[in-house]
């Protein structure tokens, strides 16, 4: 995949488990952290806009593939493309992956659907996003 978005991720000790290791509800939270830059680059914000309210959309579904168990102590990146566009709604591909040997942890997709919240309904992608969703595809 050439054009990813990466953000490193610190494991906390809150985010694991009664088993040491990092508990499965976390790799959404790891997902969304990554899934914030690429709306970012898609919507043209900068880090003092607040997302939620500048971002024309709604997460419909999350999955997570988990490969390996993590634990504390292990660095650890997100990285995500876009791995299908469809008429209202994309696809978000996340893979967890080890920093220092690439190891892949975990691996899932989110998809996103473009949204009106005054109307209440999903909309059709617009040209514009269309386009920036493209230079984002994982292809």
């Amino acid at each position: 995949m050439k054009n990813r978005i990466s953000e490193h991720i610190q494991i906390r000790f809150r985010d694991t488990d009664a088993m040491g290791h990092v508990n499965n509800a976390v790799y959404v939270t790891y997902f969304e952290m990554v899934r914030i830059k690429l709306f970012k680059e898609i919507f043209g914000l900068n880090s003092s806009d607040r997302m939620l309210s500048k971002a024309p959309v709604i997460a419909a579904m999350n999955s997570c593939n988990y490969r390996i168990p993590l634990f504390i102590g292990t660095k650890i990146k997100a990285e995500c493309c876009v791995s299908k566009i469809g008429q209202k709604s994309f696809t978000i591909f996340t893979e967890i992956i080890g920093e220092e040997d690439g190891t892949i942890y975990a691996d899932g997709e989110t998809v996103i659907v473009f949204y009106d919240y005054d109307l209440k309904r999903s909309t059709d992608i617009s040209q514009k996003y269309r386009t920036a969703l493209q230079k984002l595809s994982c292809e």
